[in-house]
């Protein structure tokens, strides 16, 4: 048995389709790999024996030209050794099964039938994110509040929220009996280099919703608003699976305005 190592580097080196083999292969073609090692039945029985295990699956061919045989296409005694070594248990069903597939593959050993294509029959659904149920009508969202932030004071902005249809309108003061209470509302302040200084969720109630923030409870270091520097306000309301953002914005400065 000195040529079997070498024999299974060359079957690993160079047999890289895939292959199968089932659980049990049937006796009679361990017999007939037995008789064929010992010279007892012909080339073309044990190659019909292959044929059975191509055509079962055990033994996997693609339909690919095999080189054709001739004078240097002799089988040498250490082919006929692996058959008689795998029909005596000696070697696994995978390493003869791998390697009468190589040697098919070579030429060295002829058939005339290829492996069934396979075929995968599997419902292919591609996944789709799941879209939240939209139920509601588009919103329109409206704004009051300071223009101005003294250093230490206090910025307050009140949102109102309407149906689109029912009113799209820039009158802050009137329409009240058509504003939406329970409107989910989520706020982000930002400074003049665009970071973000504070955040605040909430719902409107009868009226509107109320934002207001004092400088101290801000990220702002020191805890003032600077002179003559915008900030913004990115004001989202949302309702039923329907979403309106709107900015507002106003300025850091000296002077108090009426009603601090």
């Amino acid at each position: 048995m000195e040529k079997l190592p070498f024999f299974l580097i060359m079957v690993i080196g160079f047999s890289i389709l895939p292959f199968s083999f089932s659980e049990d292969v049937p006796d009679w073609v361990k017999n007939n790999a037995s008789w064929w090692a010992d010279r007892q039945i012909s080339q073309s029985e044990f190659t019909a024996s292959l044929e059975f295990l191509i055509n079962e699956g055990i033994i996997y061919v693609p339909s690919i030209e095999s080189a054709p045989p001739g004078p240097d296409k002799i089988i040498p005694d250490w082919v006929r050794n692996t058959a008689g070594w795998w029909s005596e248990n000696l070697i696994p069903d995978s390493e003869f099964i791998n390697a009468m597939k190589y040697l098919i593959e070579i030429g060295i050993i002829q058939v005339d039938v290829v492996s069934p294509e396979i075929t995968i029959n599997e419902d292919i659904v591609d996944e789709i994110p799941e879209t939240p149920a939209i139920s509601g009508k588009p919103l329109h969202i409206l704004f009051e509040g300071y223009s101005k932030v003294y250093p230490e004071g206090k910025f307050v902005l009140d949102a109102k929220v309407f149906y689109e249809d029912v009113y799209s309108g820039t009158d802050y003061q009137h329409h009240n009996n058509q504003v939406l209470s329970g409107v989910t509302i989520n706020v982000i302040l930002t400074d003049e280099e665009g970071e973000k200084i504070h955040t605040a969720t909430g719902e409107t109630g009868k009226i509107f919703y109320r934002y207001e923030v004092m400088a101290d409870e801000t990220t702002l270091d020191p805890s003032l608003w600077k002179i003559s520097h915008l900030y913004t306000v990115d004001v989202t309301a949302s309702l039923d699976g329907q979403t309106v953002s709107k900015q507002y914005q106003f300025f850091g400065t000296m002077d108090r305005p009426p009603g601090y």
